[in-house]
């Protein structure tokens, strides 16, 4: 009952900061009030998106410019092609993926934060390779695995409401 000075910092002791993962995987964390314009002018050619808005089988929707992003919650920085496209199971593992190294990168845990995307991330972060001397005579076939970089279009099924 009266004043006291305190030692901790205000991300821990005050009302939180604001978390937002870019494209690239790193994390930046807002402790005074920033607007979703002010990252998209920063970042041309990406929009804001809250990261409690994602759900697979659904479209990804951003935020409005002149929005405010809450402490205390993450946000992702996404590229203008996902803007209202239908986010796929694939799309959301990486998201997830790139949500959980950044996060335990910053030493912040994932599950208060991110409890969803726990449930999404199946595919480990280990890469297995093959050993750097091994030799590839010709006797076994190797196979190549590509990837296509183009997302499948499936239409979104949902209802539209008239008024």
């Amino acid at each position: 009952m009266g004043n006291a000075v305190s030692c901790t910092p205000s991300i821990i002791s005050g009302g939180g900061a604001v978390k937002v993962v870019f494209p690239n995987g790193n994390i930046q964390m807002y402790t005074k009030s920033v607007k979703a314009a002010d990252l998209m002018v920063e970042n041309p050619g990406q929009f804001v998106c809250d990261s409690g808005g994602l759900k697979v089988g659904f479209r990804v929707h951003g935020l409005t410019a002149d929005e405010e992003l809450e402490r205390r919650r993450l946000y992702f920085l996404l590229p203008m092609e996902l803007l209202y496209s239908v986010l796929t199971e694939e799309e959301m593992s990486c998201l997830s993926c790139k949500a959980d190294k950044a996060l335990k990168h910053a030493s912040f845990n994932i599950g208060k934060i991110l409890p969803v995307f726990n449930e999404f991330c199946i595919f480990p972060f280990e890469a297995k390779s093959p050993p750097q001397n091994a030799v590839n005579d010709g006797a076994k076939d190797s196979v190549v695995v590509r990837f296509s970089k183009q997302r499948s279009w499936k239409p979104a099924l949902e209802t539209i409401v008239e008024s």
